[in-house]
């Protein structure tokens, strides 16, 4: 009987080291995980890759970002009275437009597809009932092998997971938007007419963001000196071709002006994004959530 409650005065002390588990799945011990998934936590399941983002940055962003919203998005939820885990990053995915370039690790989509399964089987398996998976990548395949995953473990593991995704990219992906396994994300993009000149990869906004929140992975001097590539729609269609027709359209490795980020309207994307993911994630467990028109 001593060893039993000697047992639960370690248990109990071992899962009273973090309130509304303010710290990340990967810093916790298993009784913590363990009691976390009692409560009904839900999951915040972070996804990006390890690519180039040209020269004055590293090959991280990716995943920086996507776990920085994961992070935004854990404390709007703790606002509304949610608690949430995040879950250790993903990043062995596809890279396409970047794959000619050192540093932009790619795996076939059927490991990709095969490891998010199981990652998704583990957390059933200890009790998570809600995984939200949020990405920072845009390539195609990449994120397809994303939706696959999570549609054959919702259909053969009963795990509620769901893919947060983007209203300009539902169509690119072939999604009908009403997908069980899918929310959709209003998109600021899809307001008036497309500009121009693209901005897609390592440049100003993931440069903001990455001078305001990891300034230390970032070299601004080298940012403020780089041209902007002032490619169209027709560039981009090429780009996505990938490999060498993708680094001649952007030999320095990226797509857009990095030199003209802006540390506070960087800032301002990333919170107003979290606000509006905890807000649909709110609706979603509550069984309001409906997609957008």
């Amino acid at each position: 009987m001593e060893r039993v409650l000697a047992d639960r005065n370690l248990f109990h002390k071992a899962t009273r080291r973090c309130s509304l588990w303010g710290i990340p799945m990967v810093d916790m011990s298993w009784p913590q995980i363990e009691k976390a998934a009692q409560e009904d936590t839900v999951i915040l399941f972070p996804t990006g890759v390890i690519e180039e983002h040209g020269p004055h940055m590293g090959l991280a962003v990716d995943i920086y970002c996507s776990h920085l919203t994961c992070k935004r998005t854990k404390r709007a939820l703790e606002d509304k009275g949610v608690k949430s885990l995040i879950a250790p990053p993903y990043y062995w995915g596809i890279n396409q437009a970047t794959g000619a370039f050192p540093g932009s690790f790619s795996v076939r989509s059927g490991t990709m597809k095969a490891l998010l399964y199981d990652i998704l089987d583990s957390l059933k398996r200890w009790g998570f009932q809600y995984v939200f998976i949020m990405n920072w990548h845009g390539d195609n395949d990449h994120n397809l092998a994303i939706l696959e995953a999570v549609r054959k473990a919702r259909q053969d593991l009963g795990v509620n997971a769901c893919f947060l995704v983007k209203a300009f990219d539902v169509k690119r992906l072939g999604l009908k938007g009403n997908e069980s396994y899918v929310i959709v994300q209003g998109d600021s993009r899809l307001k008036g007419p497309p500009p121009k000149y693209l901005e897609i990869h390592a440049e100003s906004l993931e440069t903001g963001i990455m001078s305001r929140y990891i300034p230390e992975h970032v070299d601004v001097e080298m940012a403020k000196t780089l041209q902007s590539t002032d490619l169209t729609l027709e560039d981009l269609m090429i780009w996505r071709k990938g490999w060498s027709d993708a680094r001649k359209v952007t030999p320095l490795g990226y797509f857009g002006d990095p030199a003209r980020f802006d540390k506070r309207s960087a800032e301002e994307t990333v919170e107003n994004n979290a606000r509006e993911i905890a807000r649909l994630i709110e609706s979603y467990l509550n069984g309001t959530y409906k997609p957008p028109a």
